[in-house]
């Protein structure tokens, strides 16, 4: 499929969207009003960016972001609202128009997401690496009376979807976040989620040994 480039209303956060993930927003601001009742009148989606704080707090050119379509709206009487979006697509910000509209608007390429090589086999390895991150979250919480998850929903779809839905579950900081949804291909964002995935169970690992040591962990079988 051929790049198409486009224009595209943007939405700085502090936060990565990625396809598939939902999110939920407070939109509060008169100018993102605008943007959200635009976008709810022509059912048209608009960008999620993180925001460049080294400048004004918005996006900067080269950036990579995700389209969002609004899937919830709650309207409050003072003019704010609530909504949830869907991650869509990925795209490249082109440049940047911050003079047209309210809010900025990107000249955006929109970008493929190829699988690269043993993209499958490495789908597999990072669902099993996080069915055992989110064991390790549940046993150092200590949620006895939570069953043991496996990796069965986390391989459901192709590659990308599981490299989206990894990406979306890591609990991590924004900047890593963003360079997962950079990634060039699947193969190298199932890569590097294997790698963190590794970090973090890792470190979960540590934790829940010194918890049992100390007498306030679970006992796991």
């Amino acid at each position: 499929m051929r790049s198409v480039s486009e224009r595209l209303p943007l939405f700085p956060l502090d936060g990565v969207l990625f396809p598939e993930m939902l999110m939920p927003l407070h939109i509060f601001e008169p100018r993102y009003r605008l943007l959200v009742k635009r976008s709810l009148a022509k059912d048209s989606p608009f960008g999620i960016v993180l925001a460049d704080r080294g400048e004004s707090g918005g996006a900067r050119p080269g950036a990579v972001g995700a389209s969002a379509a609004i899937v919830g709206h709650t309207p409050l009487p003072d003019g704010r609202s609530f909504i949830v979006i869907r991650g869509l697509r990925r795209f490249r910000i082109d440049s940047v128009d911050s003079t047209t509209e309210p809010y900025q608007v990107g000249r955006i390429t929109w970008l493929e997401d190829d699988d690269g090589a043993g993209a499958e086999r490495l789908a597999d390895l990072a669902a099993d690496a996080f069915s055992e991150y989110l064991n390790g979250i549940v046993a150092a919480a200590n949620e006895t009376r939570a069953e043991a998850t496996d990796a069965s929903d986390m391989r459901s779809g192709t590659p990308r979807d599981v490299s989206f839905r990894v990406a979306a579950g890591l609990a991590i900081d924004a900047t890593e976040r963003q360079r997962l949804l950079e990634a060039s291909t699947v193969e190298v964002r199932l890569r590097s989620e294997i790698g963190l995935l590794e970090r973090e169970n890792a470190l979960l690992r540590e934790l829940l040994l010194r918890l049992r040591t100390s007498g306030e962990g679970p006992v796991l079988n």
